[in-house]
């Protein structure tokens, strides 16, 4: 079985080496590098108080942002640019793709897939997920159409999310193709919102409005366009730039240091659980007809 924290650190460790040759030749300050769909950029920040930059990865796989295992790997080799680049005061998580911040994983990976397969895809989705959420700084997800599934969890593990007001949906959406939503996920859900909330929405896999999430506390904010987004997000973390690095990056993991304990803890028992449910008969019909559905109507907001 797969120990989350001994994968983490080995993966971490060889994507970040990689990252960091990488970086010596393709990204500097001020700089930006591409690996594959996903682009990273650096924007240095201005006055004495706030030394540092901003870090910026663009999402841009596939027709919705949809994640199979080389998606991943491309977003992991982004985010490990993002840790081996010094002077980070803030990263902002984005889409480059109308309409989506991201569909989530893509339904086929699931169809018939192999036991050893699942749980490489797993402890690498959660170790992204991880990743995000321990950034020593805080973070934005700047989301511009649906953000369901993995796409929802993507935006949740960042400290903050500004939304473009859309018709696009936000939400876990797991069970409506008959898979439970990890413990670790719903807690951060509910963390965001409430247990009434999450009671409600998780147990369904109900999505919602970005207006609708806003009250809930799964959005921060709402605004009119991208480009007012991004505006409020370079703002946002200039502001945040402004505290002490050190005191405000143990304070962070301060607060996330119960949470990321439980996190590792659970990986065996939340593997088993998600394999288990992914193999299951009546799992495997619901995302056969789900991938039927999709094919009639690309691209769509119904990956898990």
């Amino acid at each position: 079985m797969i120990r989350l924290p001994t994968t983490i650190r080995a993966q971490r460790l060889a994507v970040t080496a990689a990252a960091r040759r990488s970086l010596s030749t393709t990204a500097t300050r001020r700089g930006e590098s591409t690996a594959g769909p996903f682009h990273v950029a650096f924007s240095e920040l201005a006055g004495p108080l706030s030394p540092g930059c901003v870090a910026t990865i663009t999402m841009a796989c596939a027709k919705a942002n949809s994640f199979d295992l080389a998606a991943l790997e491309g977003l992991s080799h982004a985010l490990a640019q993002v840790e081996a680049q010094a002077g980070v005061r803030g990263l902002v998580l984005r889409s480059g793709t109308a309409g989506f911040f991201s569909a989530g994983f893509s339904l086929p990976v699931f169809h018939g897939i192999a036991q050893a397969d699942f749980e490489r895809l797993w402890a690498l989705s959660r170790s992204i997920f991880r990743r995000l959420y321990a950034l020593p700084a805080p973070s934005i997800a700047a989301i511009d159409g649906h953000a369901l599934g993995l796409g929802c969890a993507l935006a949740m593990a960042c400290q903050h999310r500004y939304a473009v007001r859309s018709p696009g949906l936000i939400g876990l959406n797991e069970v409506a193709v008959g898979l439970p939503v990890p413990q670790w996920l719903a807690e951060r859900f509910r963390d965001l919102t409430s247990l009434r909330a999450a009671e409600e929405l998780l147990s369904t896999g109900a999505s919602l409005s970005v207006v609708s999430a806003l009250p809930l506390g799964l959005v921060d904010a709402v605004f009119d366009s991208a480009d007012d987004v991004a505006t409020a997000a370079s703002t946002r973390l200039r502001q945040c730039a402004a505290a002490p690095r050190a005191a405000q990056a143990e304070t962070l993991e301060a607060l996330r240091r119960e949470y990321l304990a439980r996190f590792d803890a659970d990986c065996e028992r939340d593997t088993a659980q998600l394999w288990r449910a992914i193999s299951r008969p009546a799992t495997q019909n619901a995302i056969r007809a789900a991938i039927a559905r999709l094919s009639n109507k690309r691209p769509s907001p119904s990956a898990a």
